[in-house]
């Protein structure tokens, strides 16, 4: 019997502060059957741009160019903009993505390109929100 008093205080208390379950999720986008090669686990500092949110302070490239799919988890109720900063030969270019929830998008590199991937993930104030980078080079 205290069991499941227990247990509808729960439900019910979950019920009146917006909670659901973590099966409830509808995102569109399933991360794990994009066939990526590299995943990397992280969190950041809700509300704040952070750099290198991809695992790395930079990245340099050979002199081929070079194609990235990602695909972003992160939590059902947050928008993670992802801007990727470019240099090659002088010029800096951005990519810049902000749609919200799970996503996938793709950027490509000249020749000889650095660049780094900064972030910032909306959520609610001096909170740490965590996400997955899936990453597959095409």
């Amino acid at each position: 019997m205290k069991r499941t008093i227990f247990v509808l205080v729960g439900v019910l208390g979950a019920m009146l502060t917006g909670i659901n379950p973590a099966s409830a999720a509808t995102s569109a986008v399933d991360c794990s059957t994009g066939g990526y090669t590299r995943v990397y686990n992280s969190y950041i500092p809700s509300n704040m741009e952070r750099g290198a949110i991809d695992g790395r302070s930079y990245n340099i490239g050979a002199a081929m160019p070079y194609n990235y799919e990602i695909c972003l988890d992160i939590p059902d109720t947050s928008t993670f903009t992802i801007e990727v900063r470019i240099w090659n030969n002088g010029t800096q270019t951005t990519f810049v993505d902000d749609r919200p929830g799970d996503k996938v998008f793709r950027y490509s590199l000249a020749p000889s390109s650095f660049w780094q991937v900064y972030g910032t993930m909306t959520g609610p104030g001096s909170t740490y929100l965590y996400y997955t980078w899936h990453e597959k080079q095409l």
